[in-house]
């Protein structure tokens, strides 16, 4: 039985989102044990942390944190013997595949932290890259890579909704609907996230309005609700304005785990592949998804089966681009409003129609 147990796990929101169900898998599986999570911090200034993404309190009980690529001995020394205080008796890597010497460096590392049993880091080809179907050209989710790494030690079971429960508190789910006060009703909410950290994912300020514009006359009574980082305040303004119905804009006010207990009070979520629309699948909002080619598809794509993705393969997806000037965002300028807001009536359809079903 392992007591003292640390979780490797770098990234920001998507990415800690795509690790949930291994972090339920580790705490399920070791309930009373004292686990800490290694991280690093911060992320990007539009990036949140893991630990602003799944809270604290069950999931881990303390953040240690470290500038990723250091070689600045003093810090790695520091963090050494910051680990080897606590007496590990297991380490999880839950980390992103970055190479084999890496992966390697990191294993020697953590051996050397007195830690009795290392788990995740004999990566076999699957679990270290994303590697596609030779006919359909599609990866194996990122969800399904992650929690691969707990087994057979933890079991990750990844169609059950308890394993993507992000444990809101009251009083998030307090400062949530305080925030929506202002709204005349919660019966029909459609989120929009129009903002994306990388370039090579943005569809566009133009269609994100024209779709805005499209929309409310399509959804007459409808409210849009914008989610976002506070850099993303002025591009969601100017689709509310081309909202011709009521509005609230909430980007830069809500951090990551508020967001989610927004979302839950949502009938839609329209995005980008980015965290707003990991955190809105999370919770059971269904999506339409925008995506790029940057990645495959599939390996990003949301959790949940009620979920309208739209992503246009391009011969260069895969390209892992976070800036694209060479092909013009090809993969994205292929998707039109049109696309889009089709995509959205149809799902609108079958989410009334689920609805209809549950509640005849």
């Amino acid at each position: 039985m392992l007591k003292n147990i640390l979780i490797y796990r770098l990234g920001s929101l998507g990415d800690s989102i795509m690790a949930l169900p291994a972090f339920h898998a580790i705490r399920r599986a070791f309930p009373h044990a004292r686990i800490t999570l290694l991280t690093n911090k911060p992320v990007a200034s539009k990036a949140a942390p893991v630990e602003a993404v799944l809270g604290t309190g069950y999931f881990f009980d303390e953040v240690l944190d470290y500038p990723v690529g250091t070689r600045n001995p003093l810090v790695l020394v520091t963090l050494m013997s910051k680990l080897r205080r606590l007496r590990l008796d297991g380490v999880f890597n839950l980390a992103e595949f970055r190479s084999d010497r890496a992966t390697l460096r990191d294993r020697a590392f953590f051996r050397l932290t007195g830690a009795r049993h290392l788990y995740g880091f004999d990566l076999a080809v699957e679990d270290r890259m994303a590697v596609p179907h030779p006919m359909t050209g599609e990866v194996e989710w990122e969800a399904a890579r992650i929690a691969r790494r707990v087994e057979p030690i933890a079991q990750a079971h990844l169609e059950q909704p308890e394993f993507w429960d992000l444990r809101l508190t009251d009083q998030e789910t307090s400062t949530a609907h305080n925030l929506l006060a202002p709204l005349a009703s919660r019966d029909k909410i459609l989120a929009l996230s129009t903002g994306t950290k990388v370039q090579a994912k943005h569809w566009g300020v133009t269609n994100w309005t024209d779709l805005s514009s499209r929309l409310s006359k399509r959804l007459p009574g409808w409210t849009a609700l914008f989610l976002g980082s506070p850099e993303e305040l002025p591009e969601s303004a100017a689709c509310a304005e081309a909202w011709s119905g009521p509005s609230l804009n909430l980007c830069g006010s809500c951090p990551p785990r508020v967001s989610a207990a927004v979302l839950k009070h949502c009938q839609l979520f329209i995005g980008h592949d980015s965290g707003p629309m990991h955190l809105a699948a999370c919770v059971g909002t269904p999506c339409v998804a925008i995506f790029s080619a940057r990645n495959l598809p599939r390996q990003w794509f949301p959790r949940g089966d009620l979920n309208q993705i739209i992503y246009n393969k391009t011969d260069c997806a895969g390209c892992g681009l976070e800036v694209c000037i060479l092909e013009k965002k090809k993969c994205l300028s292929g998707i039109s409003v049109d696309q889009v807001e089709q995509a959205t009536e149809s799902l609108l359809e079958k989410v009334l129609h689920r609805k209809a079903q549950i509640h005849p």
